[in-house]
């Protein structure tokens, strides 16, 4: 019995960052006077076994906040919510303007230089993550 909790106890830290992301670089611009809306980026590593599922994100400083990504449809690009978002084991996603980026709609208030604000990612498990941005 005794080693059967310490073999539990050696994997309840592996099993706690299942779902972990490794993410860095996170940024935003700063808001243009008289827009509502931003979008924030960074770069997001699963280096999980399995893949991870991102559901829905969330944040204080924003109504509505989704994943989207730039398409291009014939000769118009587009801009289209990404939900779920499934990063494979070992990928790296770059979030960047022209491509996947984090959609703030109806900012409680503008996006200032040098200020910071987080999202909170959640995961299919109902985990959760909180990532961190500053602006630019």
């Amino acid at each position: 019995m005794r080693k059967m909790m310490l073999v539990l106890l050696c994997l309840l830290p592996a099993t706690a960052m299942a779902e972990s992301l490794n993410v860095s670089d996170g940024w935003a611009r700063a808001s243009i006077p008289g827009t509502e809306n931003g979008a924030a980026y960074a770069t997001l590593e699963n280096p999980n076994s399995d893949a991870v599922k991102i559901t829905s994100i969330s944040s204080d400083i924003s109504d509505v906040a989704e994943v989207h990504r730039h398409v291009v449809s014939g000769d118009v690009m587009k801009m289209e919510a990404v939900s779920p978002l499934v990063i494979a084991p070992g990928e790296i996603i770059k979030f960047q303007p022209g491509g996947h980026h984090f959609m703030l709609f109806d900012l409680n208030s503008p996006l200032k230089a040098d200020e910071s604000f987080s999202l909170i990612l959640h995961f299919d498990s109902g985990k959760q993550q909180k990532i961190q941005f500053t602006v630019q």
